[in-house]
C-alpha cells in the first residue's frame, strides 16, 4: 500500500525548497492544478511551469504543513505559506492516483 502521508511530506519538501524536478515525478502526465490564483492548470508540464513562475517571483519562499490528513487517496495538507512579505494560509486537497498526484486543488486566504 502507498503512503501517502509520506508522498505528502515529499511534496511539501520538494515545494518549499523550490525545486520542480523533486516535484515531477510526483505528478501524473494528466496532472491538474487549481487554485484561486492560477484558477485550473491541466497537464504536468504547465503545473510544474507555474510552479517554477512562483518560485522565481519571489526572493524568499516557505511553505509547510501544520496538519496533514489521510483519507484513502485523499490528502488535505493544512499549510502556511511565505511568499516575501505575503503570508497565506490554506488547504490543499490532493488527489492521488498510485504514487503521482492527480489533481491539487489548493483554497487559501488571498490577501485584500
Amino acid at each position: 500500500m502507498t503512503d501517502r502521508a509520506a508522498l505528502t511530506r515529499a511534496y511539501i519538501a520538494a515545494f518549499d525548497a523550490r525545486d520542480p524536478s523533486r516535484i515531477a515525478p510526483l505528478l501524473a502526465d494528466g496532472f491538474a492544478l487549481e487554485d484561486p490564483v492560477v484558477k485550473r492548470i491541466e497537464g504536468r508540464d504547465a503545473a510544474l511551469k507555474a510552479m517554477a513562475d512562483i518560485f522565481a517571483s519571489c526572493e524568499t519562499l516557505s511553505f509547510s504543513a501544520r496538519n496533514i490528513f489521510v483519507d484513502g487517496d485523499t490528502t488535505l495538507i493544512e499549510f502556511d505559506l511565505h511568499l516575501d512579505q505575503t503570508h497565506l494560509k490554506g488547504v490543499d486537497v490532493i488527489q492521488w492516483r498510485g504514487d503521482q498526484m492527480a489533481e491539487l486543488r489548493a483554497y487559501l486566504d488571498i490577501p485584500k
